[in-house]
């Protein structure tokens, strides 16, 4: 799962500093990847707010636990048919505690295993570099910028990233 990295990566203090160097690098067709110690909504904010596909996942296998929940008992209850005195052998009330219970079931499973192959197709798919997930600051006080680019352009956003205030700014040629 070793992806070679090539692009440039800084660090920084201040999150006014951050998210401007975001908006600038997304002004001219770059989508950075940010590495920050905590969820912040004006990161979101600078990065476009992405859109994530999980909730639309929890939804989805919420809804079909919920049909499996109803439509197991149901086909049982008609299959093996017992008597029960004048009552419905298909009703709904009994059937609805199985039916909450697959929902909350299969909306969690899925949910997680859908998050785990989004994080693996993601992480597949834009690097970051061994120095920048090594570099401990990032979980406690500093704010990361990942610039996936050709060899071309480090000099260009090198030169961005500075303008922006970054602490540190690290090229690597992969």
């Amino acid at each position: 799962m070793s992806t070679k990295f090539s692009g440039v990566w800084g660090t920084f203090e201040y999150l006014d500093d951050t998210t401007e160097a975001i908006e600038e690098l997304r002004k001219k067709g770059v989508e950075p990847t940010v590495l920050s110690p905590c969820p912040r909504h004006e990161i979101d904010h600078a990065l476009g707010e992405p859109q994530s596909p999980v909730p639309f996942i929890s939804l989805f296998f919420g809804a079909l636990g919920c049909l499996i929940g109803y439509s197991l008992p149901a086909w049982t209850a008609s299959d093996w048919v017992l008597p029960v005195g004048g009552k419905p052998i298909v009703a709904i009330a009994p059937f609805t505690v199985i039916g909450f219970e697959m929902t909350i079931l299969h909306a969690a499973i899925f949910t997680l295993l859908g998050l785990t192959i989004l994080i693996i197709i993601d992480s597949l798919k834009n690097p970051i570099p061994k120095a920048a997930q090594e570099y401990l600051r990032f979980q406690r006080d500093r704010f990361g910028i990942v610039v996936r680019c050709e060899a071309s352009q480090y000099t260009l956003y090198e030169d961005l990233l500075k303008k922006y205030q970054a602490e540190e700014v690290y090229v690597e040629k992969g």
